[in-house]
């Protein structure tokens, strides 16, 4: 079955349906999210992408990522990507908005939500999605954004140049 997902206007309001790979051919404005999870240790969990993916495949990004479905709200999409990618099971509770985007080249012309939660459970990630899982420290991966970028999306540097600063001082991330 094809993905089918919203298309929307500059204001974010839907104006129509389209199949993904037409979406993706004409560059038109959909929805994503991006969802930081967090270790108590403060650790950030980023996933390397499957190369099963259309775009950056084996690249480092978000923990979890994915397109907010036709019909289906940023919220709900972020809850579905926490358990279809990580097998995690999350409620509107456990997730807290943090930044949204316009669509932008970094994004792939998409308005991407942001949100964050806390999880000390034991990962299962879905293997035709993610390679593999790794923590890092919000100090660490701003260095290898810095020192190595090509190993990451593009829309996963965007997102974090955008938050830097928030996740090495905000104490109530961690």
């Amino acid at each position: 079955m094809t993905d089918v997902f919203d298309v929307v206007n500059l204001c974010d309001q839907v104006v129509g349906s389209y199949e993904r790979d037409k979406v993706h051919k004409f560059n038109l404005f959909h929805r994503a999210v991006h969802i930081l999870v967090f270790r108590p240790d403060g650790k950030l969990i980023i996933q390397q992408r499957s190369a099963k993916k259309d775009y950056d495949p084996f690249l480092w990004t978000s923990s979890c990522s994915g397109h907010v479905d036709c019909g289906e709200d940023y919220s709900t999409a972020a809850i579905r990507e926490c358990k279809e990618e990580l097998g995690q099971f999350v409620s509107d509770l456990d997730l807290k908005e943090i930044l949204r985007l316009s669509p932008c080249i970094y994004t792939g012309n998409e308005f991407v939500r942001v949100y964050f939660t806390h999880n000390s459970n034991a990962m299962y990630f879905n293997r035709n999605e993610i390679v593999q899982l790794k923590e890092e420290s919000i100090i660490e991966i701003y260095r290898l954004v810095n020192t190595s970028p090509e190993i990451f999306s593009k829309s996963f540097i965007h997102i974090f140049c955008l938050l830097k600063s928030r996740l090495l001082h905000e104490r109530y991330l961690i």
